[in-house]
């Protein structure tokens, strides 16, 4: 393992049919859309686990009892969590808080981002490393796919529109406002729409 002080959380969904992947359940149906959240979620533990950068936390929704989140553990050197908080950035900045109390530094990734890979997830670490507050990996759609920390901001997680276009630019304002350093590597694309989801199978078959 190349860095003891720093942890990777993975927040998952559990694929429930119907309650993963509902943008594309009208383009692909409901049983592609849950078998898709079970491969992604399977292809990051596969990708976290070669490159064995650091200690993984996979953290669980709605809870970590779902069959697949339990067979996860037995396959892979992961900790299962679960999240807690009535909104996404209430979720991460739980986790990251808690995660915080027992490493230096804390990389918040989701299962969405298949082209998110080790080399980046690493360059990542090293940026918080080097001694930057805060790191992102922005997304296409104009959220983000990753972001680090050396210390929990909860006004990094407040009053931000999750799940629309709007996530990165208003987490850049609350830096920005709070006088906190931070950088963005290069944008990443993620699984959302019906084209997305034709590129991650065109990727699987490489």
């Amino acid at each position: 393992m190349l860095y003891h002080d720093s942890v990777i959380l993975l927040f998952a969904k559990a694929p429930v049919e119907g309650k993963v992947n509902t943008r594309l359940i009208a383009d692909i149906g409901v049983q592609a859309a849950t078998k898709l959240q079970y491969d992604l979620i399977h292809d990051r533990l596969s990708t976290l686990t070669k490159a064995d950068l650091c200690d993984v936390r996979l953290m669980c929704a709605p809870d970590s009892q779902h069959e697949c989140f339990l067979k996860c553990e037995q396959q892979y050197p992961i900790s299962l969590f679960e999240q807690s908080g009535n909104d996404l950035g209430e979720r991460m900045y739980n986790a990251i808080q808690d995660a915080l109390r027992q490493y230096k530094f804390c990389i918040v990734i989701g299962t969405d981002a298949p082209a998110l890979d080790e080399v980046i997830i690493q360059q990542a670490i090293d940026t918080l490393r080097q001694g930057m507050d805060v790191v992102f990996v922005p997304a296409e759609d104009g959220g983000y796919v990753l972001v680090g920390t050396q210390q929990a901001f909860d006004f990094l997680f407040q009053d931000i529109s999750w799940g629309s276009a709007k996530v990165m630019q208003q987490s850049r304002s609350q830096l920005d406002k709070n006088n906190v350093l931070y950088k963005e590597l290069a944008t990443c694309w993620d699984v959302d729409r019906l084209e997305d989801y034709q590129r991650y199978l065109a990727m699987s078959k490489n």
